[in-house]
């Protein structure tokens, strides 16, 4: 598991345990809520409330949209699902004002299983899976063309999570957004903060940069210097050098090799 922590952020535990509190008070008054309906919105919600305790300043509209969050700064939006898909909103808003973007990392998770008949809790399991910054890049690098842009901000809160999923529900859903054994993902909770990383202009990718990578380099060198799959460096190169920190310099029989363009300590 790997985190990167940027010294200039400070993470409020505090405000993210109300932040959840808060959420879950709203949801325990809601009869419509319960966990299997709510999919992933327990994460969108918790978010911004954390990013914004003052619940007048969430959905409101900005032109043409209706913004997560609205503040003295600009627009903050929470985005858990692919960076992608938020491209043409966030086209239309940074015309308008600065926008931070949030999208969270689930570095750890554990796994909660619910028969879907009755909610019983069948099995409670540690995921082995443990995301990272890296394994981001693909929704990071769909972002290439506005990282310039001065005004767009990025955050990167690294967090845990409870997954819940359904065993045994009849649905028409592909096979591939099932997980397995006949499960399907419901809700994901969070339920602590560990850092953050934010990206607001181009020298803070300097961040993405792993310890101990040698000034020249490959990206199997980098995959092995940040602890991720090649296809994740590679990715993560190609953004670097999108914002001039790394240069391509040749190859080296069929690699490609890169140089960073700064003198690192």
């Amino acid at each position: 598991m790997v985190i990167i922590t940027d010294s200039t952020n400070t993470i409020d535990k505090q405000r993210f345990n109300y932040a959840i509190s808060i959420y879950n008070e709203a949801r325990n008054t809601d009869s419509n809520h319960s966990i299997g309906t709510l999919r992933e919105k327990s994460l969108h919600a918790v978010l911004k409330w954390y990013y914004e305790p003052d619940g007048s300043r969430h959905e409101l509209p900005v032109g043409d949209y209706i913004a997560d969050i609205v503040g003295e700064d600009g627009i903050i939006e929470i985005q858990t699902r692919g960076l992608s898909h938020l491209k043409p909103k966030l086209t239309g808003l940074l015309e308008l004002c600065r926008v931070t973007v949030v999208h969270p990392v689930i570095v750890s998770r554990r796994v909660i299983s619910l028969d879907s008949a009755t909610g019983e809790i069948i099995s409670i399991r540690r995921s082995p899976k443990h995301g990272s910054i890296y394994r981001e890049m693909r929704e990071l690098y769909s972002l290439r063309d506005m990282i310039a842009n001065e005004k767009l901000t990025l955050k990167f809160p690294f967090l845990t999570a409870d997954e819940y999923r359904t065993f045994g529900v009849k649905t028409n859903r592909r096979k591939k957004q099932r997980t397995h054994r006949g499960e399907y993902t419901s809700d994901v909770v969070p339920t602590d903060i560990l850092d953050e990383l934010t990206l607001a202009a181009l020298p803070d990718y300097a961040m993405l940069i792993p310890a101990g990578l040698p000034e020249v380099f490959s990206a199997a060198g980098f995959a092995s210097a940040a602890g991720t799959e090649e296809a994740n460096a590679r990715m993560a190169v190609n953004l670097l050098i999108k914002t001039g920190l790394v240069i391509p310099v040749g190859k080296d029989g069929k690699r490609k090799i890169f140089s960073l363009s700064y003198g690192k300590d």
